[in-house]
């Protein structure tokens, strides 16, 4: 019987000449490339918004977002075309955060109104350095869902519905922005009062609710007791 190996014998580490084969490199990850992106529009914008919580609206820029997000500037350009739009990102964050405010809603249309005001006006407070900002890039169209879902059991004639957004939701961000501007600036929303000079003021801040959110929940309940006295109890 022969001993003379045959090609299919030959050991994978020994060539067909009888050298050992080279061993194969290991595979080495290309440096520099991390296994998820550094930015993300979503990431930028809440980098942003924390600036903004910290040093205020106006010491932002795409440079400081850069530096807090460990990237270039000109690496942000490739997702924001300017800082407006990034701006306009961050109150997309904040109206995601209104709506992470609480993990269900009420069924009953005045409460889950009462919870839906409350909720924004918790988050603009949060952040009361960004408040303004959902006046100048308020995203109406990511609004427009909202609207529908409200009018979809609203209990008042479609006539109305036109009348009672704009009246709810000019309450929510009117009452809340004007409470977040004296956030901001570290100034009480009422000034003492002479009771002397103001006797009248005076004795209804006194007698009244002490307790901010308690007055703004109370003067929704308000609003919308008029609506039913306006349009008839649904």
């Amino acid at each position: 019987m022969s001993t003379r190996a045959t090609a299919g014998d030959t050991p994978k580490h020994v060539s067909a000449e009888g050298a050992p084969a080279p061993a194969k490199k290991p595979r080495v990850p290309r440096a520099g490339r991390p296994a998820s992106p550094l930015i993300t529009r979503q990431a930028a914008a809440e980098t942003a918004l924390a600036l903004i919580d910290s040093d205020g609206l106006d010491s932002l820029s795409l440079q400081a977002v850069a530096r807090a997000m460990g990237v270039s500037a000109p690496s942000l350009y490739h997702h924001f075309r300017d800082k407006e739009e990034l701006l306009t990102q961050v109150v997309r964050r904040l109206l995601e955060e209104i709506n992470a405010e609480q993990e269900t809603w009420s069924d009953d249309w005045e409460t889950r109104t009462i919870e839906l005001s409350l909720a924004t006006r918790r988050v603009v407070l949060r952040h009361p350095n960004a408040a303004t900002l959902t006046l100048r890039f308020f995203p109406r169209k990511l609004m427009l869902p909202a609207y529908e879902r409200t009018l979809v059991d609203c209990p008042y004639p479609p006539e109305t519905h036109a009348v009672l957004l704009e009246a709810i939701e000019k309450f929510t961000y009117g009452a809340s922005l004007f409470a977040s501007a004296a956030e901001s600036h570290h100034t009480p929303a009422m000034p003492p009062v002479d009771d002397a000079h103001f006797p009248n003021l005076s004795r209804a801040l006194r007698l009244g609710p002490q307790d901010d959110e308690i007055i703004y929940v109370e003067s929704l309940k308000v609003l919308l007791a008029g609506l039913r006295a306006r349009y008839g109890r649904p």
